[in-house]
C-alpha cells in the first residue's frame, strides 16, 4: 500500500527558513513511509502582500524553490506536489 504525506506547515516571509521547514516535514512523512507527498500553498513564502511573492519569482525550470523540490523528490525517491511556486510570466521575459 502507497502511503500519501498530506504536510501542513506554517510559512512565514523567510525563504529558506521555509524550505529547511519543508525538508524536515519531508524526512519525517518519508521515515513514516510516505511515497508521495503535497506541500501547502504558498509553502516556499507567505509574505505579507501579494507583491511578495513577485520578489521572489522563478523562470519555469529553474530557480531555488523548484531546484529545493526536485532535489527532496531525488533524495527521497519520493513523487512531490509543490503547492504553489512564484513564476515568471511571458510577460516578464519581454520587459
Amino acid at each position: 500500500m502507497s502511503i500519501l504525506a498530506a504536510i501542513q506547515m506554517v510559512s512565514e516571509s523567510d525563504v529558506a527558513a521555509n524550505l529547511a521547514t519543508a525538508a524536515d516535514l519531508l524526512a519525517e512523512a518519508v521515515r513514516r513511509g510516505a511515497r508521495l507527498a503535497v506541500l501547502p500553498e504558498n509553502f516556499a513564502l507567505m509574505g505579507r502582500r501579494e507583491s511578495d511573492k513577485l520578489a521572489i519569482r522563478e523562470a519555469a525550470g529553474d530557480g531555488p524553490i523548484q531546484a529545493f523540490l526536485a532535489e527532496q523528490a531525488a533524495r527521497h525517491r519520493l513523487w512531490l506536489v509543490g503547492g504553489t511556486i512564484p513564476l515568471q510570466s511571458g510577460a516578464d521575459h519581454q520587459r
